[in-house]
């Protein structure tokens, strides 16, 4: 367990007469543009920096909070902070740790912290006792290696300069020694280059001169590059938006470099980072990735993760399941003309409090939630990409066990050689975002074998299918497939009936039946089946349904798979002999001939 804030107490610091806040892992502080949620991050950066944003220093005068009108005291603007500290300091320490810092006029006045422990109090309650915390405790150690990294909402030029120097920072300790023996050939380059300069400065002078690099190499790190690997564009002519990205990724970096170079007993570091607006210059899906990433990070690497924002990605995260467990903390942070910047007690309707209309709101979340679909989709597929194999990619476990089925009846030689992939409740988007993310890795790995998706034949997934193939250069190593036809629907679809073509009902009449008399169907949606003009007919009571489907296809027309009859259907089938399979489904042949030759082009089966 790390030592982690618990609470925050702020007095009369700027917009913030008095606030508290409990932060998570991960806090998100979401409010209206001067609503003061920034002034949060800063107070916590004078705490620990002694800076009150990225480098200015206190001014009393403007930092302290004008509606703060003592009496007799003086004023003064004061930040305590309560921290969790772990299990194996607790027996000496107490419980938990109060920090409390005060600032008046003439600078830092109050700077001291102590342990309180918890104990029974009268009729069940709570008592706190304050815990002298011994001087030669390793909690002061462990106090001083809380390292508070503050990012601001404008990151430019100057601080991304500034960030690239602290790399050297972190590493100088270790790399140092290194630096110096690879920069020999470099400064004797140098060297070689300008020795008539050199020679004359000598002569004129008196004395040898020679160059060489300085020993602080901070300042060669601050105009390091970061390269695009394709086409050599430097960083700094990159947009806003990709910068922006580098930022948490060097921050983690760091802390992790520092963690790693810590001796053996020494008290380990607790990083926690004040992070202000990181949505800016990021359309809304780098937004959500970021997001994710804030998510991962804390509590994993990093201590803990403050941040202020105005969006909806940032501030509705404490409203997923997974993030309960990574706890994670939404503070509704506003403004009151009397009374300054507060914290709500609800947070129902923050959407609505901060301009989300009904009509964007859902909008946001369906990005979203189409964003972290295809981050899994490319974590999956970079896993299986190692196994260097062909793969199908399919809308559930049914069209993986009847597919597989029938890659060993009509492919036998090359059945062994490809995978069918797919999770429970798949449907038509994993099949895309898998395909998509497979695309997407075939550009940097040359000789990445191909992949197939097969769809069923709905609406959406004819779109998805054409959509996707139509795309320049995507089947180069991703195409999709769609369900071929079974003969049975063909009566009905040439009738008019809007019949879907889809796993089940490739089954044929005797199966339909069998299942009927087993509880395996249920009754179709008949407005989204029948004809429109047959609809009207039936309607006025000129005819009847029964009077329009024949016998032997009525069943495909007005019936469809209930939930529970699907999996007992695709186990059926797989498992009966080859010669039963191949009869009942010779038209999926020509289906499967299809997918094999795109994924073996020019490639001549094995004997």
């Amino acid at each position: 367990m790390s030592l982690k804030i618990q609470k925050i107490r702020i007095q009369n610091f700027r917009s913030i007469r008095e606030i508290s806040i409990s932060p998570g892992d991960l806090a998100v502080l979401v409010g209206k543009n001067d609503s003061g949620k920034s002034n949060v991050l800063r107070a916590l950066n004078l705490f620990f920096n002694g800076t009150t944003s990225h480098d200015h220093l206190i001014d009393f005068e403007s930092d302290h909070n004008v509606y703060n009108r003592p009496n007799r005291r003086a004023k003064e603007i004061s930040v305590k902070i309560e921290f969790c500290i772990p299990e194996n300091y607790r027996r000496v320490n107490g419980d938990e740790v109060v920090w409390e810092k005060r600032w008046r006029s003439e600078g830092l006045v109050h700077d001291k912290y102590a342990g309180r422990r918890r104990a029974q109090g009268p009729r069940g309650g709570v008592n706190w006792q304050e815990v002298e915390i011994p001087d030669r405790s390793n909690l002061h150690a462990l106090l001083r290696n809380i390292k508070f990294v503050y990012v601001p909402a404008i990151k430019d030029l100057e601080y991304f300069s500034e960030l690239r120097a602290s790399i050297y920072d972190v590493i100088a300790d270790v790399a140092d020694r290194e630096f110096r023996n690879s920069s020999g050939d470099f400064e004797q380059s140098i060297a070689n280059q300008l020795k008539d300069l050199t020679d004359q400065i000598s002569e004129s002078l008196g004395f040898q001169s020679r160059l060489a690099l300085p020993k602080n190499l901070s300042h060669i790190f601050e105009s390091l590059d970061f390269l695009s690997d394709e086409q050599n564009i430097s960083l700094d002519l990159r947009g806003d938006g990709v910068k922006a990205r580098h930022i948490p990724l060097i921050l983690k970096f760091m802390a992790d470099k520092k963690r790693g170079l810590q001796g053996r007993g020494a008290q380990p570091y607790n990083f926690i980072w004040g992070y202000e607006e990181p949505e800016n210059s990021l359309e809304i899906s780098s937004s959500v990735e970021l997001a994710d990433q804030f998510l991962e990070f804390s509590g994993n690497g990093i201590t803990q993760v403050l941040l202020t924002t105005h969006s909806p990605v940032f501030y509705n995260l404490h409203r997923k399941d997974e993030c309960i467990v990574k706890n994670v903390s939404c503070h509704h942070v506003y403004r009151s003309d009397e009374d300054g910047t507060k914290q709500a007690e609800v947070l129902t309707d923050l959407d609505e409090r901060m301009g989300m209309t009904a009509l964007i709101a859902p909008m946001t979340a369906a990005i979203e939630d189409k964003v972290r679909r295809q981050e899994e989709a490319r974590a999956a597929v970079e896993a299986m990409a190692r196994a260097n194999r062909r793969k199908i990619f399919v809308e559930g476990p049914s069209d993986k066990s009847i597919l597989e089925k029938a890659l060993r009846v009509f492919s036998p030689e090359r059945a062994g050689e490809i995978d069918v992939e797919t999770q429970n409740s798949a449907g038509f988007n994993y099949v895309i975002d898998m395909l998509l993310s497979w695309r997407s890795r075939a550009k940097h790995h040359e000789g990445q074998p191909r992949a197939a998706g097969l769809l069923d034949q709905d609406q959406d997934a004819r779109k998805a299918v054409t959509r996707w193939n139509s795309t320049p250069n995507n089947v180069e190593s991703a195409k999709c497939f769609k369900l071929p036809t079974p003969p049975q629907l063909i009566p009905a679809l040439k009738a008019g009936f809007r019949v879907s073509v889809v796993l089940e009902s490739i089954y044929d009449l005797d199966a339909w039946r069998w299942a009927e008399g087993r509880g395996y169907l249920e009754d179709a949606k008949l407005l989204n089946v029948v004809p429109d003009e047959l609809m009207t007919r039936i309607v006025s009571g000129n005819t009847t349904l029964d009077e329009n489907l024949p016998n032997d296809w009525a069943i495909f027309v007005k019936k469809q798979f209930n939930q529970a009859g699907k999996s007992p259907m695709s186990r059926y089938f797989s498992g009966r002999p080859d010669d039963e399979f191949r009869e009942r489904f010779a038209f999926l042949e020509h289906l499967v001939q299809e997918i094999v030759n795109y994924l073996f082009p020019n490639e001549q089966a094995p004997e």
